[in-house]
C-alpha cells in the first residue's frame, strides 16, 4: 500500500466521488474511527445562510455524508425588511422574546428527519443583548436540540455571557481567531485560558486555522485543555497570519490532531453537563474552502498515511 502524504489527503477530500455518499440517512453517519465529525455550513461559500435556504442546506449535508451541523442563527431565525436597521433589530429582538417554540420544533424536525444532528447553534451575542434576549437564544437553541450556543464574541461580552448558559443545561462556546492585537479577543492559550476561567459552562470551540494562523500549538492546546474543549473547528492555514489552505497544504497538524483525538477517546465536558444527554466524543467541525466529504476522513486511521 503507497503512502498517503498530507497534500494527498487533502486531495482525497476535495475529489472523491460523491455519488457513494447519496444514501439514506442512518444514525451517526459521520461518526468515524471513534471521531464524531460534523459540518459548519459557512463552508458553503455559494449558498447564503437564509431560512429560505434551508432545505438545500439540508440535502447538502447528506450528499457531503455529515451527520451533525453546527447551525448559525440566520438559517433560523426570520430576516426583517424594516426601514431602518435598528428597526429590524427591534422586530428580531421581538420575535426571540416571544419564544416561537413551534418555529423551532418545525426546524429541528427538518434535520432530524434527514438525520443529521444540530451539535451546536451560532450565534454572535454583542452588548445590545437584553438579559432576557440572551435567555430566549439558549433556549432557542435548546429546543433545536443544539448542546451550546457558540460564537465569536470577545472576552468582555463572553464573562456576561457565561452565566447563562448552565441556567439552560448548555455550555457556552468561546471561538478563537487570529487576531493577537486586540486584548479582548479570543488567539492565544492565555486568553482562551481567562474565558475559560468564567465558568465550568464555558467550552472552547478551538478554530485550528486561526489558532495555527496565530502561530499557536493546536497539539499542545488540546493536551492541557481537552476536557475544556466542546469542538474543534478543523481547517488548514499558514501560520504567521498565512492564508486558509485546502487541508495538507498549510501548516495545521490535521492528521496528527485526528489521531489525537481518536487514541484519547476524549468524550468532551461530559461530566459537566447539566442535561440528562448522551455525550458524542469530540466534535469535529470541517470548515475548509469546499465541502467536506466524510468518507476520506477514513484514512487518517491508516497507519499508511505519512506525516
Amino acid at each position: 500500500m503507497s503512502l498517503l502524504t498530507r497534500r494527498d489527503f487533502g486531495a482525497l477530500l476535495v475529489f472523491a466521488g460523491a455519488p457513494t455518499l447519496l444514501r439514506q440517512p442512518t444514525p451517526n453517519r459521520s461518526l468515524i474511527g471513534g471521531v464524531q465529525f460534523g459540518l459548519q455550513p459557512f463552508c458553503y461559500h455559494d449558498l447564503p445562510m437564509t431560512p429560505e435556504n434551508r432545505p438545500t442546506l439540508v440535502r447538502r449535508l447528506v450528499q457531503n455524508g455529515m451527520g451533525m451541523v453546527e447551525l448559525h442563527a440566520t438559517w433560523v431565525e426570520p430576516r426583517f425588511a424594516e426601514p431602518s436597521a435598528p428597526d429590524a433589530r427591534e422586530r428580531l429582538r421581538s420575535w426571540r422574546l416571544s419564544r416561537p417554540g413551534d418555529h423551532y420544533a418545525a426546524v429541528k424536525r427538518e434535520f432530524d428527519d434527514a438525520g443529521i444532528t444540530i451539535f451546536s447553534y451560532y450565534v454572535n451575542m454583542n452588548d445590545s443583548y437584553t438579559d432576557a434576549e440572551i435567555d430566549a437564544v439558549f433556549e432557542g437553541a435548546r429546543m433545536l436540540g443544539a448542546r451550546g450556543c457558540v460564537g465569536s464574541q470577545g472576552l468582555k461580552v463572553s464573562e456576561r455571557l457565561a452565566r447563562f448558559a448552565g441556567r439552560h443545561g448548555m455550555f457556552l462556546g468561546i471561538h478563537n481567531h487570529d487576531n493577537l492585537s486586540d486584548p479582548d479577543a479570543f488567539a492565544t492559550e492565555s486568553s482562551f485560558e481567562k474565558g475559560l476561567a468564567f465558568s465550568a459552562d464555558v467550552k472552547a470551540t478551538l478554530d485550528t486555522r486561526h489558532y495555527t494562523a496565530a502561530n499557536g500549538d493546536c497539539l499542545a492546546f488540546l493536551a492541557r485543555h481537552h476536557d475544556r474543549v466542546s469542538s474543534v473547528h478543523l481547517g488548514d492555514r499558514r501560520k504567521n497570519n498565512g492564508r486558509s489552505t485546502p487541508f495538507g497544504e498549510g501548516d495545521t497538524p490535521i492528521i496528527e490532531v485526528l489521531r489525537m483525538i481518536r487514541d484519547n477517546a476524549w468524550p468532551i465536558g461530559r461530566p459537566r453537563w447539566k442535561a440528562p444527554m448522551k455525550m458524542p466524543p469530540m466534535m469535529l467541525i470541517a470548515v475548509i474552502s469546499s465541502p467536506a466529504i466524510a468518507s476520506p476522513f477514513t484514512n487518517f486511521d491508516e497507519p499508511s498515511i505519512a506525516p
